[in-house]
This record gives structure tokens, sequence and C-alpha cells, in this order.
């Protein structure tokens, strides 16, 4: 979203603080071309600093990338609706963003070490970016622009998205997952690209359409499991205090950070500041499955990932991921995806 539609908590427009930055600053923002690709938009005042960067790689798909700090808690207001069904991707390396609408008063979230995927058709979205830096990659989609207008490949999207896309009075859509490892270096390959000029915009598009094809891949892949996801809904979860989200969040780092040896339970809660019992209860709330759910959830995700590398084999996968015995790390990717390992690893060359 364009930074001059941010607003501040009180809903008083950003463009507002700005100009009045403006006029105290002799000119804060600016507008620039780029590289003959990007529009680069710089942010400095007390709102906030940092950039927003946006190449239109192809005519209905376009990148973002967003590196800012605000000092205090920024939201953009949006009243329109968006008219055809465009998907919104992101892939957050830090901060935290919130979305809520009114409605349903739905509210989803997505933050550092997280990827989404959502259409936001309805009007009167209402997005918090958090006191704290934010580091976003953004992708906006144009269905037919990636061949997701052909009918048979939309008959095997999740229900919910393919009715979000689809039907005459679209609904809202909103999945988050777990960043994997291959989905985090090839984000960080995007925001490391060493060329400029036409290399540049074709080695984005190549690694937008990875960033693509990685998370499409995933959510596919757990159709019919329990999803990791970072959307909550309007019952349990907002009945949790954004203290007590935080708390829970960090514990989800906390347990991925130390994939391959994870802490117990107890350990867990007792890390972030919480008792087991609230962990537990929380983490289904905002999580939508239990602590070692999620894990196992994430583990199998980052095992089909890393089997697609070239030169790797099963019993690096499996440490890599937290199993000590290959074998069990084998009986649980069957019993995950009704393949074994090395029978998938086959099937993908």
């Amino acid at each position: 979203m364009p930074l001059n539609n941010v607003a501040r908590p009180t809903a008083m427009p950003l463009e507002a603080v700005i100009q009045a930055e403006r006029r105290r600053s002799h000119g804060a923002i600016q507008l620039a071309p780029y590289s003959g690709f990007t529009t680069t938009s710089s942010l400095s005042n007390r709102v906030g600093d940092g950039f927003s960067k946006h190449w239109p790689l192809r005519p209905g798909l376009s990148l973002m990338i967003r590196n800012l700090t605000f000092r205090e808690k920024v939201v953009v207001k949006r009243s329109e609706s968006q008219g055809n069904p465009t998907l919104g991707m992101s892939f957050c390396l830090k901060g935290t963003i919130r979305s809520r609408s009114a409605h349903n008063q739905k509210t989803v979230q997505i933050q550092s070490g997280q990827a989404s995927l959502g259409i936001l058709n309805s009007a009167g979205w209402t997005i918090e970016y958090a006191a704290k830096q934010l580091i976003l990659v953004h992708l906006h989609i144009r269905p037919d622009a990636v061949g997701l207008d052909n009918q048979k490949v939309i008959n095997r999207l999740p229900d919910a998205l393919r009715i979000a896309m689809t039907t005459r009075n679209p609904t809202d859509y909103f999945q988050a997952h777990t960043m994997t490892t291959v989905m985090t270096a090839t984000v960080q390959q995007l925001l490391n690209c060493p060329y400029r000029g036409l290399p540049q915009g074709l080695y984005l598009e190549s690694k937008a359409i990875e960033l693509m094809s990685l998370y499409f891949d995933q959510i596919l892949s757990t159709q019919g499991s329990e999803p990791v996801s970072a959307g909550m809904p309007s019952g349990l979860a907002s009945r949790l205090k954004e203290e007590e989200v935080e708390q829970i969040c960090q514990a989800r780092d906390i347990l991925l950070d130390q994939l391959a040896n994870p802490p117990k339970l107890i350990e867990l809660a007792h890390q972030v500041g919480l008792n087991d019992r609230k962990l537990k209860q929380g983490f289904r709330q905002v999580f939508g499955t239990t602590v070692f759910g999620y894990l196992h959830s994430y583990r199998m995700q980052q095992a089909r990932q890393l089997l697609l590398m070239p030169r790797t084999t099963i019993a690096s996968v499996a440490q890599s991921i937290g199993y000590a015995n290959p074998e069990a790390f084998s009986v649980a990717f069957r019993r995950t995806y009704k393949v074994s390992p090395k029978a998938y690893q086959m099937q993908q060359r």
C-alpha cells in the first residue's frame, strides 16, 4: 500500500503527518525513479524511517520491498474494495503486521519468519504496523499473470482460496505459514540482488516466481492436514491480550530456532513467561494446532523442500530437522505425505 495512505493510530492520514513534518524539516519524503525499473519511496520523520521499493516485473505481477522502522504503531485504513481478486503474497523477515476487518471483525497477522497469501476483497480493512523494524517482501499477483486463471489449476487450490478467487461475491482469504529454510534463503537472495538494469529485473522476476512456487508447493502439500497458520479467528484468539499473543509467537520462534533439539513444553512456557496450560491453549488459538503438532508440520515442510536440494541424503535431512534416527524420520515423512523420502526425491528428478 502506498506510503501516503498510511495513518497514525488516531486514523490521521500519514500524508498529513508527512506534510507537517516537511514544513518543519524542509522535505522528508521523496519519490524518485531507480535503475529504470523501480520507484523508491523514502520516509524520514517522527513516525519512522526507511524505504519502500516497487518493481513492475511483468503485467499483473509486481514486487515491493519494504525496510521501515516505525517509532510508533502505524495504521493503514482501506475503505475501498479491491474489485477483481488480486493475490498478495508476503514474506516477513522482521516486524509484525496485523489486519482487522470492519465487516466481520476477523483479525489476521503476519510477523517475523512467516509468509502469507491473502485476498482482501471486502472494504473496511485496518492494517496495523507494530512500532519496530519491518522488513517485508511483497508480491502483488493478478491470477491470469501466473496461470491461476486455468480451471484445472484452480480446481487443485484449497477450497477457501478457490472460492475467494472465483465466486461472484468473493470472500476474503488469508493463510500464513512459517517460512521454510529454502524460502528464507530465496528471500535473502532477492534482497541481495547483485545486478542493475535489465539483469536486475530478470533476476528479481525469477526469484519472485521461485518464491511463488515454494509457497504454493507448501499450501498444496498440506491440504487435508492441520495448517500452520497465523490467521487468528475473531473468537478465541481475540480474547488473548496482545502481550500474550506476542509471548506465544516468541515461543514459536524459540521452538523453530531449536528445531534439532526443541525444549520441553514446560521449559518453553517458562522461557516466555507463561504457564504451560496458558501456552497450550493460546498456541492452539493463535496457530490452529498444538505446539508439537506445529513443530511436526514445520519439520515435514522443511524436509520436503530440503529433499529437493541437490546432493542431499535422507540422513542429512533427518539430522537437520531434529531426527537422530533416519528410519524414524522416514516413517514420519511417509505418514505425512504417503510416500517415502527416497521415493519423493526420485519423483522430483
